[in-house]
């Protein structure tokens, strides 16, 4: 298994849900890792809000349910991850 789920390799409605996806599964995957604790949601709406407007995607949702859908993209990432755990040395951030 590599540090990028397969999941990560498909294909999304926009970059908005590529780059939710893509950093829900890189926090996850570093939570882990290190078991840190503290996930900042003012970065997480930031990241969202300018992807989609470097996509020239408009975003109708509130911050509220950006922040549902990234931890919950970010819930199932870390579980699957903990469920298939790798053995310490096949870990690489």
């Amino acid at each position: 298994m590599s540090r990028h789920a397969p999941e990560l390799q498909g294909v999304y409605r926009d970059d908005v849900e590529r780059i939710l996806h893509e950093d829900a599964f890189e926090c996850a995957w570093r939570a882990g890792l290190y078991k840190f604790g503290r996930l900042s949601n003012r970065r997480i709406i930031d990241l969202l809000r300018q992807t989609a407007g470097e996509a020239g995607v408009e975003l109708t949702a509130s911050d509220r349910e950006l922040l549902d859908r990234w931890f919950t993209v970010y819930s199932g990432y870390f579980h699957y991850l903990k469920a298939h755990r790798l053995p310490p040395a096949r870990r690489t951030a």
